[in-house]
């Protein structure tokens, strides 16, 4: 027996983990894990390491790792990280959904990202979650450093929830599949949204604009009359304009007019 025990997430080659540390070894799938607990108090040295691909077996070695009071491995290259993305100077960050991302344009120049970088004279980052809704925007806003940045954040359908931790895609789910979701309350839960980021990007002293592209869009003229309060909303009512080149989404006088937008409200604010 050695003193010392290597803990592996996965099954698969924990042998060749237990040779290269010169320890015991075993893994957690194959394992009970209060059986595991009375395990380590046999060891004064305890290690724990991934040896998969899969992250799902990754989380569940930390989750070990936290309820038996061991050191944890790192999760790096994960989502759940604590990596913060710097903005600098010469760059805008855009949040938002598939409009932002430019679907249905053939070619970058005529997305509004990239005509509003240009007019601003900064560099695009954009980081944009297709037919996802504004949980997740509210969400990559808090991986940025958002000191004194440069954030255009375009708000997308209302009824794409988070349910069970779970991003629905626009095209899966409507506000009708559940009772719950009434126009009010969906109203109400992204109102309370904005209100947040709102707050995180003032209290960052980020330069910002945020405008909002919905075709359904509940308790509309309500809502739009408590986000014109905030100096950074840009009113867009008549968004879409044409179709972009590839037959789909809305097209390069459409994305010329939210940038022009934009501009005159960032430029009259900043």
């Amino acid at each position: 027996m050695s003193n010392r025990l290597v803990i592996c997430s996965s099954p698969i080659d924990d042998d060749y983990v237990g040779e290269e540390y010169n320890a015991d070894y075993c893994n957690i799938v194959e394992h009970n894990w209060q059986e595991l607990k009375q395990k380590i108090q046999k060891y004064p040295e305890v290690i724990l390491k991934h040896n998969g691909k899969n992250k799902d077996d990754l989380f569940d070695l930390i989750t070990f790792a936290n309820l038996m009071g061991l050191p944890a491995p790192s999760a790096q290259n994960s989502f759940y990280t604590n990596k913060i993305n710097n903005l600098y100077a010469d760059e805008v960050l855009y949040l938002g959904c598939s409009h932002t991302e430019g679907s249905g344009h053939s070619s970058q120049e005529t997305m509004y990202t990239h005509i509003l970088s240009k007019m601003l004279n900064k560099v695009p980052v954009v980081d944009a979650h297709p037919g996802r809704g504004n949980w997740l925007a509210e969400e990559k806003l808090q991986t940025y450093n958002l000191k004194n940045a440069t954030v255009i954040i375009q708000f997308t359908d209302i009824f794409r929830l988070r349910l069970n931790g779970y991003d629905i895609l626009g095209h899966q789910y409507s506000k009708n599949q559940s009772a719950v979701f009434s126009d009010e309350v969906l109203a109400s839960i992204f109102l309370e949204q904005v209100k947040r980021i709102v707050n995180l990007l003032r209290s960052n002293n980020a330069k910002f604009c945020f405008f909002h592209l919905s075709h359904n869009y509940p308790q509309g003229r309500e809502t739009n009359s408590i986000l014109t309060t905030y100096k950074e909303f840009v009113y867009i009512p008549d968004f879409n304009l044409d179709t972009a080149d590839q037959g789909h989404h809305m097209g390069v006088l459409s994305h010329i007019h939210w940038a022009e937008e934009v501009y005159n409200k960032y430029t009259t604010l900043y």
